[in-house]
C-alpha cells in the first residue's frame, strides 16, 4: 500500500525529507524520474492535494501548503475509498513538519521522521479491517 513519504521545500524547490514504508526508495535512480514529477507538482501547487498517476502502477497524493509539499506514494494496492484518510494523514504530516521546518535543522527534521512513522503505524491500525473487527468485539 503505502511505498514513501516525500516532503518537498517550495522555496528551495528539493527534497527535505523522505521516509520509506515499502520496497521502493525514492532516493535510487529507478524512482528518479517518478521523483521529477512529483517535485514540478509539489513546487508549483500552491495549496490542496493532486493525486498523480506514476509509472508502474504507482499513485502519488500530493498535499501542499504554503511553503512545503508532502507526496505519499502507494502501489497498485491503492484504494481510492481511503484517499480521505490519507490526506488527512498528509495534512497532519505536512502541519507538524512545518513547526520543524521553521527552526532549519536537518537534525530536527530527522527527529521528526519518527514522528511521521508513528503518525502511519497509528492510522495504518485504524485503516486495517481486521483491528477494527478485533476491537469491535472486546
Amino acid at each position: 500500500m503505502l511505498e514513501n513519504i516525500v516532503i518537498f521545500s517550495k522555496e528551495s524547490k528539493d527534497v527535505v525529507l523522505t521516509a520509506m514504508y515499502g520496497e521502493l526508495d525514492p532516493t535510487t535512480d529507478t524512482f528518479a524520474d517518478s521523483l521529477e514529477k512529483i517535485l514540478e507538482i509539489a513546487v508549483k501547487l500552491d495549496k490542496g492535494v493532486f493525486i498523480l498517476d506514476l509509472d508502474n502502477n504507482f499513485i502519488a497524493l500530493i498535499l501542499a501548503i504554503k511553503d512545503l509539499s508532502v507526496s505519499l506514494v502507494f502501489n497498485e494496492e491503492y484504494e481510492k475509498k481511503n484517499q480521505e484518510s490519507w490526506e488527512k494523514i498528509a495534512k497532519e504530516i505536512i502541519n507538524g513538519f512545518a513547526k520543524v521546518f521553521e527552526i532549519k535543522s536537518e537534525s530536527k527534521y530527522l527527529e521528526y521522521k519518527e514522528k511521521i512513522d508513528e503518525i502511519i503505524e497509528w492510522h495504518k491500525k485504524e485503516l486495517s479491517p481486521l483491528d477494527k473487527m478485533k476491537d469491535a468485539l472486546w
